[in-house]
């Protein structure tokens, strides 16, 4: 069960710490999903891009919100806002036994 707040977006702090998400990725333990992939290909970016961008660019500073996973209940995500390679991006992250970046893309 989610916690009522979670559902009306009011959750002002990450799920999960950014120094264990990048933690994560350093060790190699992480992947994108083919979305992830898919839109940052389109932007011009690759999984190096993506990389340095969360592990060497992103700061807390940088968290938007924490959402619902859409397809694993009880799963939350945390969105964070920066502008990298001189485009603003949404960058959604989560861990699930490993750091997975489920959103790399051109923020609206």
């Amino acid at each position: 069960m989610v916690a009522w707040c979670y559902h009306r977006l009011c959750v002002t702090k990450a799920t999960y710490s950014l120094s264990l998400v990048k933690g994560l990725i350093k060790e190699g333990s992480w992947h994108l999903t083919e979305s992830a992939r898919d839109t940052a290909v389109e932007l011009g970016f690759d999984e190096a891009d993506v990389y340095d961008c969360v592990v060497n660019c992103l700061e807390e500073t940088h968290f938007y919100k924490t959402m619902a996973a859409a397809t694993k209940l009880g799963l939350m995500q945390d969105v964070y806002y920066i502008t990298y390679g001189g485009r603003r991006l949404y960058v959604k992250l989560q861990v699930y036994v490993e750091a997975v970046v489920v959103s790399f893309k051109e923020r609206d």
